[in-house]
């Protein structure tokens, strides 16, 4: 039995993420009157999540980096950004395993995401060196100087190296604007942006239909489909994602139920048309959407819907996929600001309707103990070589303690799940009151003190990590869950701010 289970982890965990799930919402269809962007993080198997904040730096000329074995050596930017960069790590699996789940947002305000996106067409890529995959967000992420400029940056790393993967959708946004590009296998891609008034959501299959005319790659993208006779009507036909996407990726239940029924909770209605329609890039809403609408949406089990079929089960293994489910690894909600340091993500690790969103600075300078086990350059290093001994159980790191709460909720579902769900709000509900008291204080006074508000932040996301520990343990008094044997003889501190 454990040699069929062996066997099964590494076919099934070999994978890259397959069902991750994005909503990018503009500004002016935020109740917020910001730029929101709320993303799962999703992949198969045994992984690790860790934090990071990378300093800005300066590196020498010519300065080279080769992050994947059978894919091109990369050059580096002199000159980078500071990072808060979300890492998931995965032992003894393929490197695509682990190369497309990172999610970085810069110091200058411009946050990157990613989707897979199935099955593309595309079966001779152009490809200089085996092409560039883990690092194209990273380099992206050091460099972009807002959402645009991220843009052109991804465009020239593909015109330099080319796309090594299937297909890929990535967001990149700042306080002004989101941008979608969504590339195929290879040097073809499309990009569109989301209207300031309109939410777009991104499952896993491409939503593009109509690039944006002006965006580099747009008539390459068609001159291609044509030589290859993809395509071979007018202009004003051309559809990126009825073509470029593979036929048997396309109206796949595991991403149209997801993408349908999230936009019916925006649009407040039955869209059961949209099924096996041409869904449409970006909607505008019934009403601006808000924090909670969000966290709504990530923890969805397709709940009221004719999906739901669980019965108080756990929902986290059916089918159709649900956007809450057992892959997701972290869950994300940034919310910006005109001052990048003032942008803050909610994160909730593991399964977020089994998690806790805590709130985070952007502009905090050092992290909350239990977040980062390694420094990022070490990590970035060992992204691809990492050893077993990080895979077992300590207290040193939150996420395990996160992945045992949630390991014991499946066990019993129906009678569990309810009682988490009550502290998780407990503790929700004070974290966003002690948020909106903190903004009151710090965003206005960003810019003229920003070395004491950045103390604040960073005192305001310890107390905020301690609370989150805190309503950990009652979860796990209250559900008699029994840890595994410590690793380590690290504890957390109710009443320090470690």
């Amino acid at each position: 039995m454990l040699i069929l289970f062996t066997i099964f982890v590494i076919i099934f965990t070999a994978l890259p993420a397959q069902a991750c799930m994005t909503i990018l919402v503009g500004k002016k269809a935020s109740s917020t009157g910001e730029v929101l962007v709320a993303h799962n993080e999703d992949a198969p198997g045994n992984f690790l999540m860790q934090t990071h904040i990378v300093k800005k730096t300066n590196r020498s000329l010519n300065s080279k980096l080769k992050l994947e074995s059978d894919l091109a050596e990369l050059d580096l930017p002199i000159e980078t950004a500071k990072l808060f960069w979300s890492e998931a790590r995965t032992v003894n699996q393929k490197p695509s395993a682990s190369a497309f789940c990172d999610l970085f947002v810069n110091s200058n305000g411009v946050a990157i995401c990613s989707n897979n996106c199935a099955e593309s067409i595309e079966d001779n890529p152009e490809l200089n060196n085996g092409g560039i995959g883990y690092g194209f967000r990273r380099l992206i992420a050091e460099q972009a100087v807002n959402a645009s400029h991220a843009v052109k940056v991804a465009s020239q790393l593909i015109e330099k190296y080319g796309y090594a993967s299937s297909g890929r959708s990535y967001a990149f946004a700042d306080k002004d604007e989101i941008w979608v590009m969504q590339i195929v296998n290879g040097k073809h891609y499309a990009v569109q942006k989301v209207p300031d008034d309109q939410v777009a959501v991104i499952p896993n299959h491409y939503t593009i239909h109509e690039p944006f005319k002006n965006a580099p790659g747009c008539a390459d993208v068609i001159e291609y489909a044509k030589k290859r006779n993809w395509f071979q009507g007018f202009e004003s036909d051309f559809d990126f994602a009825d073509v470029y996407e593979e036929k048997n990726s396309k109206f796949l239940e595991k991403n149209i139920y997801r993408h349908v029924r999230t936009l019916e909770i925006l649009l407040e209605k039955n869209l059961d048309s949209l099924l096996t329609k041409k869904i449409p890039f970006s909607v505008k809403p019934s009403r601006k959407v808000s924090i909670a609408t969000l966290k709504k949406i990530l923890r969805f089990h397709f709940e009221n819907t004719a999906q739901d079929i669980y019965n108080g089960n756990s929902p986290h293994n059916a089918k159709p996929l649900t956007v809450c489910n057992s892959e997701t690894l972290e869950s994300t909600i940034i919310e910006f600001h005109d001052n990048p340091s003032g942008i803050v993500l909610r994160r909730a690790l593991g399964e977020p309707c089994l998690g806790i969103y805590m709130p985070w600075y952007l502009g905090i300078e050092n992290l909350p103990a239990g977040y980062e086990s390694m420094n990022p350059d070490e990590a970035l290093i060992t992204h691809f070589k990492t050893s077993e001994s990080e895979f077992e159980y300590s207290e040193k790191n939150i996420w395990f303690k996160i992945r045992e709460i949630q390991k014991s909720v499946e066990a019993d579902y129906s009678e569990k799940a309810p009682k988490v769900r009550s502290i998780i709000k407990s503790v929700e509900d004070r974290l966003e009151r002690e948020l909106s008291m903190m903004n009151m204080q710090i965003m206005p006074r960003l810019e003229t003190d920003p070395e004491n508000m950045t103390a604040m932040m960073e005192g305001a996301v310890k107390t905020w990590a301690v609370s989150v520990e805190t309503g950990l343990k009652h979860i796990i008094s209250e559900l008699n869950i029994k840890l595994p044997e410590l690793k380590s003889e690290f504890q957390f501190d109710d009443d320090v701010n470690a």
